[in-house]
């Protein structure tokens, strides 16, 4: 597995699944990490976390960009084998990304939270071995919590749809759901030019 780890500080993401707590209130909870192992076949040691640098600024973000914080993370610690979590979005009208991002979470089109969190030697990490010894991922023994965000990575299969009817703007929605807006732009193209030539057709067939 071709992994560059060399690097530090080494700065990870790591996704995970996340449910409303209260509409109203514009909050949210989710198990930010277990120990569970990824696709990446990666495993985050709950006992490693380092979370005060966090919690002196504890910003909820989108996108893991630090220019677009929309909530704050009132509440987080380690739990039960599991690192957990509770957001409150920015109160509404505050932020125009944090209103149109409740929007989508409140619709269940986006469904993922994801961590960053550093290792600042190799002495944080192990590598994972198989039988063969081939190294099939990594496990982390100690990180630093960095951040916490919303991710685009939409759970309903009728994501642009959904998101097209509350209204969002255009620029949002292409950053909420690249893969969805790319695909029907394409295939939109795709039809316009089929358009084009059958148009162009019946004009070149028509009597002069």
């Amino acid at each position: 597995m071709e992994r560059d780890i060399s690097q530090y500080p080494h700065v990870v993401h790591r996704a995970a699944e996340l449910s409303v707590d209260s509409d109203e209130a514009r909050q949210l909870s989710f198990v930010a990490s277990d120990e569970s192992t990824d696709r990446y076949g990666d495993v985050v040691s709950v006992d490693g976390w380092e979370l005060a640098p966090f919690r002196k600024n504890p910003i909820f973000l989108w996108q893991h960009s630090y220019a677009a914080p929309i909530g704050s993370v009132p509440k987080i610690k380690v739990e039960d084998g599991r690192l957990m979590a509770t957001v409150k979005f920015a109160a509404k009208g505050v932020s125009r990304v944090a209103d149109e991002a409740w929007a989508l979470v409140k619709e269940k089109v986006l469904r993922a939270v994801s961590v960053g969190f550093m290792v600042a030697s190799p002495d944080d990490y192990e590598l994972i071995r198989n039988a063969d010894e081939e190294v099939t991922g990594i496990r982390y023994l100690r990180q630093e919590l960095l951040e916490l965000s919303l991710v685009s990575v939409p759970a309903n299969p009728n994501a642009l749809a959904v998101a097209r009817s509350l209204n969002l703007s255009p620029g949002f929605i292409k950053s909420a759901l690249p893969l969805d807006v790319s695909v029907i732009e394409r295939q939109a193209d795709v039809r316009r030019r089929i358009q084009t030539v059958r148009v162009s057709g019946i004009r070149n067939s028509s009597p002069r």
